[in-house]
């Protein structure tokens, strides 16, 4: 028996040692595969991971972060102004495909001509997946395209920032007592919820048209992939290019006496001469010098493409006389190109993809530190700065003493940018469960030993992201700067106006102290 046993051992470690030399090569990359996962698995149950996605967290955490403001005045009054349009949504390979236009370059124009020049400045962005308006100098062109978008498929929708931003707050803060003052066409007017009070003298007989030429990511167009989703809008627009409605809104507001003044539509000065572009923005900046109340100034910037508006918009003092500023990547780094002295002056020229977040936050302190309230610049009434990018969002403050309930004010902004991009509203939380399966957490990003997120703000700082509390705070000098990731959402179903909601909802989320 003993012998038996002992015959029987020999042939199993035999048998085990013949096994192991000729298989263990080829199951050695299986073994470490697994045992990676078993520690990694066991780490990310000691790291700020659990059981549940990053995007999971993250919408946990907005909704237990996202508070109120606490205003003492309930009833909400708000002034909103001054670009209004209806757009035309559709696709703008499509259109190209229908118009069949010839040419041979890519390029960006400041003003479109023809249509040649249309299609090179189209392919331009699509290229980068930016964000851009571009206006036609002659309404023949324009014309001719609207005609073209007659056969091709299409949806109505309001346009224009300030007729968007209206819209957006008469849902989500329906109390707020609304007025919408720029130029109100019959096809808006039906569009607007009925709680928007529109004044009778900015009515209009015919609407002002948009079009805005959406596409997807990775969609393919002439050999040249698009990375990320985004529009291009195009228009020939005379009511809003003039800002006929300036002194009309002032007017309004001077009575009304609104809580918070939001206004937008500089950009749209594009097609006008160099002297009605200086002369509207010393007016305008004029009127905002003039106003009696200290109540709230949010300017939302736009997509500005010629050079020279810009430098005339910086050169006005009009940011001086703004509380808070909004604007998203491609404005920024105009911004920063125009001035020809800032940091990365030229990174507007150079960037190819998306920008680094560290290129961001030198762009907001010198912008803030050059046009904001300091003891340098007293007079100046800029605080905020509100930014919006696709991965992430950042809020930058000069002086925090006038502004409270910040982190509510950007987090509230980038669930706004998530939920609208996929077709959820802001408010309904009982659809979160699907809604996690089409976002992605998409910022660069490193992680250490413990599998802890690491985001680095510049070359010297490298920050931790709890995603249980995704918001990063430090301060440079006297600013001090809110960062929060973004959730892409994979298969966006509107990419126009989130900018507008983005900014809107973080003015109304915000409390501001007006001691300036």
């Amino acid at each position: 028996m003993i012998l038996v046993d002992n015959t029987r051992f020999k042939f199993v470690f035999a048998f085990t040692t013949i096994f192991l030399a000729v298989c263990y090569p080829i199951v050695k990359p299986y073994l470490e595969t697994y045992l990676d996962n078993l520690n990694e698995n066991t780490i990310l149950q000691n790291s700020n991971f659990n059981k549940f996605s990053i995007e999971h967290e993250i919408l946990r955490a907005w909704n237990r972060i996202i508070e109120r403001p606490r205003r003492k005045n309930k009833n909400l009054k708000i002034a909103i102004g001054m670009n209004t349009n209806v757009d035309l949504i559709l696709s703008g390979t499509e259109l190209f495909k229908k118009l069949n236009i010839n040419q041979n370059a890519i390029k960006n124009h400041e003003m479109i001509e023809n249509l040649q020049q249309f299609k090179e400045c189209f392919l331009h962005f699509f290229r980068k997946g930016s964000a851009a308006e571009r206006f036609f100098s002659r309404p023949e062109d324009f014309n001719h395209i609207l005609e073209t978008v007659k056969d091709l498929k299409k949806q109505w929708f309001i346009g224009g920032n300030a007729a968007l931003m209206a819209q957006g707050i008469s849902k989500r803060f329906p109390d707020a007592d609304i007025h919408l003052i720029g130029p109100v066409g019959p096809k808006l007017k039906e569009l607007l919820n009925e709680n928007i009070r529109v004044p009778k003298d900015t009515l209009i007989e015919k609407d002002e048209i948009h079009l805005i030429l959406e596409y997807e990511a990775k969609e393919m167009f002439e050999d040249i992939q698009a990375p990320q989703a985004n529009r291009f809008i195009v228009s020939y627009d005379i009511y809003n290019s003039r800002m006929e409605l300036l002194e009309e809104f002032f007017n309004i507001t001077s009575i009304q006496k609104p809580d918070i003044n939001i206004l937008s539509g500089l950009h749209l000065l594009e097609t006008q001469s160099s002297k009605y572009r200086k002369d509207t923005l010393e007016k305008f900046t004029s009127l905002l010098n003039k106003r009696k109340d200290k109540n709230l100034v949010h300017l939302e910037l736009g997509s500005i493409g010629d050079k020279a508006l810009m430098k005339t918009i910086l050169e006005s003092n009009l940011l001086n006389e703004v509380n808070s500023l909004g604007l998203n990547e491609q404005e920024l780094l105009f911004l920063i190109h125009a001035s020809e002295i800032a940091p990365h002056s030229n990174y507007f020229l150079e960037i190819t993809g998306h920008p680094e977040l560290m290129k961001i936050i030198d762009m907001l302190e010198w912008t803030l530190n050059t046009f904001g309230h300091s003891k340098e610049n007293p007079y100046s009434k800029l605080t905020r700065i509100h930014f919006h990018f696709l991965m992430f969002h950042i809020i930058a403050e000069s002086d925090s003493n006038l502004w409270s309930n910040t982190i509510s004010s950007l987090v509230s902004g980038s669930k706004i940018a998530a939920k609208q991009a996929c077709g959820y509203e802001f408010e309904d939380n009982t659809n979160e469960e699907t809604l996690e399966n089409v976002l992605e957490f998409r910022i660069p990003h490193d992680l250490d030993e413990n599998r802890n997120i690491l985001i680095r703000m510049d070359h010297n700082s490298t920050y931790r992201l709890n995603i249980s509390d995704p918001v990063i705070n430090f301060k440079r000098g006297n600013i001090k700067f809110y960062f929060t990731p973004t959730l892409v959402c994979k298969k966006p179903l509107k990419t126009v106006g989130l900018g507008d909601a983005i900014s809107s909802n973080g003015i109304l989320f915000a409390e501001y102290n007006n001691k300036l």
